[in-house]
């Protein structure tokens, strides 16, 4: 069941690339209206109250400020970054987050060998971008990052494109420890009452940052109604799901274990949505990123288990 929901977030997000709703619609507009749409699954199940007590609503505001940048970068990850490289990328910036600690702490102890699997990532994910996007050089981003310039200068492209995959990746880990920490009793109405922030956060940055909420009004229901249906389906799935299993004992262990599978997974679903395919040197490429997020998982799940 894990396992399920885990491949349909993962999928859910080429199914938004593949229709064209990432081209279409903001990002922001996509992820907000998703959240709308994904917000009264969880009050079903889960029937929080608005007067909760202060120690509910304060993890549920922090939650929902982390989830809310979540589902933007995450939207942002879809349309800046070729979708083939989007899983590789996603894995290698979480585990720093959850692993690097770990990492660090072993080669300065001269346990060298933890340290290999960033190195193996790191070359796969290279190795695949050459083979898949016509080179190494700028080709994991698409030509949708815009031009930003900061102080007069101006920001690249690989800028961009990985401080969304950093934001990411820092908001999901930020999400996968607090779930871990809250009591059972909890921990859907906090997961509930989050998506309140999430989507004032989200609808603030569309109406601010994507041109008054066009997105909404220039004839673009179809790709609403897609976002719509894939909030509900999300929330059910990959939220209401998760959040049940912890609340039956699941351990970050085994979750992290299911990794290596999400993102062999998540790779071939994004060569997919971009109508690619590995060559030689790419499935070689496909092949270091699997051992090296093997690695990570074994890593991880001895740092979840002595805690």
């Amino acid at each position: 069941m894990v396992m399920t929901a885990n491949a349909v977030g993962v999928a859910n997000g080429f199914i938004l690339a593949l229709t064209g709703v990432t081209d279409n619609v903001g990002p922001m507009t996509a992820a907000c209206v998703s959240v709308f749409f994904g917000t009264p699954v969880f009050w079903f199940f889960f029937r929080p109250e608005l007067r909760s007590r202060w120690a509910v609503w304060m993890p549920s505001l922090l939650l929902g400020i982390s989830l809310g940048m979540n589902n933007m970068a995450y939207q942002y990850g879809l349309r800046w970054v070729e979708l083939q490289l989007l899983q590789p990328l996603s894995f290698l910036f979480s585990a720093i987050f959850l692993v690097g600690p770990r990492v660090v702490r072993d080669a300065r102890n001269g346990r060298c060998s933890t340290a290999m699997w960033p190195i193996m990532a790191g070359l796969g994910i290279w190795a695949l971008a050459a083979d898949t996007a016509g080179g190494a050089s700028g080709g994991a981003f698409t030509d949708a990052i815009p031009q930003l310039r900061v102080l007069g200068r101006l920001v690249p492209d690989w800028g961009l494109g990985l401080g969304v995959l950093f934001l990411a990746a820092a908001t999901y880990a930020y999400y996968g420890r607090k779930m871990e920490t809250f009591g059972e009793d909890v921990r859907g109405k906090i997961n509930t009452l989050a998506s309140l922030p999430a989507f004032v956060v989200l609808a603030l940055g569309a109406w601010a940052f994507e041109s008054d909420w066009t997105g909404m009004t220039d004839g673009y229901w179809l790709y609403l109604l897609i976002c719509a249906c894939s909030g509900m389906f999300l929330s059910l799935l990959n939220g209401v799901v998760m959040v049940k299993a912890y609340g039956r004992g699941l351990l970050a262990s085994t979750t992290v274990m299911l990794s290596p599978l999400r993102t062999l997974l998540g790779t071939f679903l994004g060569m997919v949505a971009a109508h690619t395919a590995p060559g030689l040197l790419g499935s070689a490429a496909i092949g270091l990123i699997l051992v090296a997020s093997c690695g990570a998982a074994v890593i991880q799940s001895r740092k979840a288990d002595s805690e």
